[in-house]
Order: structure tokens, then sequence, then C-alpha cells
């Protein structure tokens, strides 16, 4: 079979899928559960749920952090992949998922299970970008308005760190963050800059 592009008939058939989804109801009596019932189950979780780490969990995310580092530095070192430099950032992206986990599930405690779930959606999600080339330092497959926006960026980046000079990349990211607000263009300057050499 051959996908042709025709606009035509990729208006008609975006227009066809398009108007399935607009015009869908939820018949209440066929869902699991109703959509009444899970709004006020995902609004009990926000008020009265606040899960506290599980030593077992911070022991758990503590190495999985070493070594995603360690994994990080031995890819770019073996030129495997550019390899996505792991930072606090990202340690406390997990712990914020596997907390949402534990909330969605009602529980007082982070335990080991959410934060294996959790540290799988952030490889899924974050690491494996890498292999995709939006976190590779590339911008070739990005829109011109990010391009754009990540040279703009490389650009205050230099002026920022002299040559000579020192600054922590927290601290780097926290004022490009600042000044662009806008953490995907942000990090893939950073990352694009880690690749050429420029740090």
């Amino acid at each position: 079979m051959k996908d042709v592009r025709e606009e035509a008939i990729d208006k008609a058939i975006a227009s066809h899928v398009l108007g399935l989804h607009m015009n869908a109801q939820v018949e209440e009596s066929q869902a699991e559960i109703s959509l009444d019932i899970l709004r006020k189950y995902s609004v009990y979780a926000k008020m009265k749920v606040s899960p506290k780490l599980s030593e077992e969990a911070c022991h758990m995310l503590q190495n999985m952090y070493v070594t995603d580092r360690a994994n990080s530095k031995n890819q770019k070192i073996s030129k495997k992949t550019n390899g996505i430099p792991i930072t606090v950032r990202q340690l406390e992206a997990i712990i914020r998922i596997s907390e949402s986990i534990a909330k969605m599930h009602l529980e007082p405690i982070v335990h080991t299970k959410h934060v294996e779930e959790a540290h799988r959606i952030f490889k899924i999600s974050t690491l494996n970008a890498a292999s995709s080339g939006l976190s590779n330092g590339s911008t070739m497959n990005q829109p011109e308005e990010m391009r754009n926006m990540t040279i703009k960026i490389e650009e205050a980046i230099k002026r920022r760190v002299a040559i000579g000079t020192k600054i922590s990349f927290p601290k780097l990211q926290q004022e490009m963050m600042m000044r662009f607000e806008n953490q995907r263009a942000v990090d893939l300057a950073i990352f694009a800059m880690v690749k050429k050499g420029d740090f």
C-alpha cells in the first residue's frame, strides 16, 4: 500500500477522524467508573493524600540516580549516544512521579514499586529521547521557532559563561529559564553546547 499525500484527501480523512472524537459521547453505563466519581476521586487524592518516601524508596532512588549518572557518562565516553546529563533536576522529577503514583493509589507512603514505575516512565519519556535526536543537541528536526530560540539561548550562554569563568549547571539552567521561560529550549541549547564541546 502506498501512502499517497494529497491535500484534499488528507483534509477529508483528518476531518472524519476529528469528527469522530468531537462527537463521541462517553456513556456512563459503559464506563468502568463514572466521570463524576472519577472527578471526586481525583479531588480527594489531591486534597487528602500527601505521600512520603519510605526508607527503601529513598535507597532505591539514590541507587538509580548514581547508576543513571554513571550510564550517561559511559554512553558519552563510548559514543553510543550523546548521553543526557543526569542532574538533581531529573532525580527530583522521578521523586515527583513516584509521589504522584502513590497518590493515585491513595497510599500515604511511596514504596519501591512506585519508584520502579516512575523510573520506567522517566526512562521512556526522557532517556530514550536521546536516541530520537530531540535531546542530542540537534535542532535540525525542531520547528523554526524552537531552533531560533535554542540559538538565542546558546548565544546568551556563551556571553554568560566567558572563557575562564565557572558556573554550576543548576545555576546556569535557572538563569536561562528566568530569562527565556522555555525549559525544552534551554535543555536543547545546553545539550547542543555540551555535544559541541563548548563546555
